[in-house]
């Protein structure tokens, strides 16, 4: 009886070590990315010169965007990740109420970030100089979700002049029901904010708030000094806190089961489920200090736009300084990009 009971302890030992061992070899997140096709769904279709980025459609597929070139036989350094929220509702074209472009480095477990104002002024070929959140409402327009998606990634990546790897899409009722999802989240709120979508208002120090008001915090302009500047403050700080909560320490176990149950909140992505679980991975237990983030540097001001052919106010950017800033957050001789 001994000897059996050691036996099936010793087959159980070794099967728990196999299987720790396999989980470790599948979704080790530096192996991971090492291993795997990165797409390159966008790259820079021509230069950025004196303040103009040109925009170049990606040809129309089906399915998710067009992979343009697969990764190099080199490891895997860091890769750029888009991430939309976008302000759709029923069966309306939708624009890009959110721009964040994420710099991931997996060997140094950190993330670099920058916020692109939905109001900046760009170009885009066929249509002049609009707003950078028409690119997805034009895309929808031409061909469904998917050529919407394609537009925005295009045109952010002539804009940043950098590729785009991977791409999430969500939109106010999916971000509303992600925070939901993971029972809400702590923000730190540093003054009294007047949420106008949600009637209601967050009071100074620590706030646990649920998707409702999470949603009315992201959108929120008005309550604020610098205006969209500071939404987009918010906007990176609530990332840091979702993403922290995500990968706290006791949740880790259940990212698996978790996926599941937050993916249906994301209108589209190309990240693959393993692709997400070695992602939860690398930043498991970080901190906001893993995180750089920056804004785009420009002004205000007020031009004629070619789509509703009336004056409107834009955040004009400053594209010298924007090559210098996306020159430092995005290393151009480690991201996977077309050879």
């Amino acid at each position: 009886m001994r000897r059996w009971v050691m036996y099936t302890a010793g087959c159980l030992f070794v099967g728990i070590i196999g299987g720790g061992l396999s989980v470790y070899w599948k979704y080790e997140p530096i192996r991971h990315f090492e291993q795997v096709d990165v797409p390159v769904l966008s790259r820079p279709s021509l230069p950025i010169e004196e303040g103009v980025t040109i925009s170049q459609s990606a040809a129309a597929v089906e399915g998710t965007p067009q992979v343009m070139q697969q990764a190099p036989a080199h490891p895997l350094k860091s890769f750029n990740v888009l991430l939309l929220g976008t302000d759709a509702r029923g069966t309306e074209n939708s624009r890009s109420d959110v721009i964040i472009v994420l710099h991931i480095i997996p060997s140094m477990r950190k993330i670099n970030m920058i916020s692109i104002p939905r109001d900046s002024r760009v170009y885009m070929e066929g249509v002049g100089y609009t707003k950078i959140n028409h690119a997805h409402m034009l895309g929808e327009m031409r061909g469904g979700n998917e050529e919407g998606t394609k537009e925005a990634l295009q045109t952010v990546s002539n804009f940043l002049d950098v590729p785009i790897n991977y791409y999430m899409k969500t939109n106010f009722k999916g971000f509303e029901d992600f925070i939901d999802t993971i029972g809400g989240v702590n923000v730190e709120v540093r003054q009294n904010i007047h949420l106008l979508h949600a009637g209601v208002t967050l009071p100074q120090g620590q706030q646990h708030i649920d998707g409702k008001l999470a949603l009315s915090l992201v959108r929120e302009r008005y309550a604020f000094a610098n205006g969209d500047f500071d939404r987009q403050s918010e906007q990176t700080q609530l990332l840091k806190t979702v993403a922290s909560e995500i990968l706290r320490p006791d949740h880790v176990g259940e990212i698996a089961g978790l996926l599941t149950k937050v993916k249906k909140d994301i209108v589209d992505t190309n990240f693959k489920d393993s692709d997400m679980i070695s992602l939860a991975w690398l930043f498991k237990g970080m901190t906001p200090d893993d995180f750089t983030t920056k804004q785009v540097p420009g002004h205000s001001g007020y031009e004629m736009d070619p789509l509703v052919r009336a004056r409107l106010y834009y955040w004009i950017p400053d594209m010298a300084k924007v090559k210098e800033i996306s020159s430092t957050l995005f290393s151009q001789n480690d991201i996977v990009r077309e050879r």
